[in-house]
């Protein structure tokens, strides 16, 4: 009996390179261009086994199939801080231009000499850098995650972007810009060639499923990092992070005993009702159940509420997340008060 992994592979064609470790595929065999076509102007030339572009403004596509709940990771270089080039994801068709790509899928930008919305790892002009991770003259790691409506960007380890279809975006200034509205799920990637001026290397393309990078104890560490985001987001006053994060239908019951739905918990936070001064958890465990998790732990609170002096306690919690249409929301609450040493 053919194994899940094989079987999987087999499901996108007897041509599918051999996978690497850790269950990464090579897109890019480093020795030609096999699976890879150009579009518009300019080209890729092979040098010492690494991908260099050449003129544009064009784009390097991957030609065997559409790609989607998927990590794709890049390994590059540019010649220079002021480089342009980008990774394209969620194309829906095949190209035969290259301005189709930009303004009907997505371009994530690479260039380190630009302003945050048009920075390395971001959605080009459609999300701000959550950080500027890229390191230009270097080889610098992109890991670009596409699960079901939701996009994230990690650049040499650092999150850059998450973004979820249907969230606000900035409207579009420029003629160059793309076009907004939604991409699909899944879509051919390509890479760009920018111009004479614009020199960037590749010398890994893989991709890795997220049957495959995203067991039960990958799952798990996903919900705990999102919790730690949400908390991160009350200290804050990120109302869009919560937004994001928390589900339509939540419960939340404070260790007071109040409880709150999402529009009530979030209204609280915009007014200055409550305001969080610090969560710092001591205890975190989280355990998967499907599409479900739970989430507890102990942590210190400080919270200042209706303007009084912040107070500060100990609480044991439980959270609950499900996941509904590929992304995770937390959709319940509970808190108790630790007695006080």
């Amino acid at each position: 009996m053919m194994k899940p992994v094989m079987l999987l592979f087999a499901a996108l064609g007897a041509a599918a390179p051999a996978m690497a470790d850790g269950g990464w595929q090579p897109l890019f065999n480093g020795r030609d261009l096999s699976g890879w076509e150009q579009v518009g102007p300019g080209k890729f030339v092979l040098e010492d086994g690494v991908l260099k572009s050449t003129g544009g403004m064009g784009m390097l596509w991957f030609t065997p199939r559409k790609i989607g709940n998927s990590t794709i990771r890049v390994v590059y270089k540019t010649a220079g801080k002021e480089a342009n080039s980008g990774v394209f994801i969620r194309v829906p068709e095949k190209p035969t231009e290259p301005w189709m790509p930009v303004n009907r899928g997505y371009e994530v930008q690479i260039d380190d000499a630009v302003d945050d919305n048009h920075v390395t790892g971001v959605l080009y002009s459609l999300t701000k850098a959550m950080a500027r991770a890229g390191k230009p003259g270097e080889w610098n790691e992109m890991e670009i995650t596409l699960d079901g409506p939701r996009t994230v960007v990690v650049v040499n380890g650092t999150k850059v972007t998450d973004y979820t279809e249907g969230q606000p975006v900035p409207p579009k200034v420029q003629t160059w810009e793309p076009d907004r509205g939604p991409r699909p799920a899944e879509g051919y990637i390509g890479l760009q060639n920018h111009s004479d001026k614009d020199v960037v290397y590749f010398k890994e393309i893989s991709v890795r499923p997220l049957a495959l990078s995203a067991g039960p104890s990958a799952a798990s560490s996903a919900v705990g990092r999102l919790d730690e985001e949400r908390t991160e987001a009350m200290v804050k006053g990120d109302l869009a992070a919560l937004d994001r994060l928390l589900g339509d239908d939540l419960s939340y019951v404070h260790s007071s005993t109040k409880v709150d739905t999402k529009a009530s918990f979030i209204e609280n936070l915009r007014s200055g009702a409550s305001k969080y001064k610090a969560f710092q958890r001591e205890e975190a465990n989280t355990r998967l159940f499907g599409d479900s998790a739970v989430n507890t732990g102990v942590a210190t609170v400080s919270v200042e509420n209706q303007g009084q002096a912040p107070a500060t306690f100990k609480i044991r919690y439980t959270n609950v997340w499900v996941r509904r249409g590929g992304k995770w929301q937390m959709v319940a609450w509970q808190a108790t008060r630790l007695p006080a040493p």
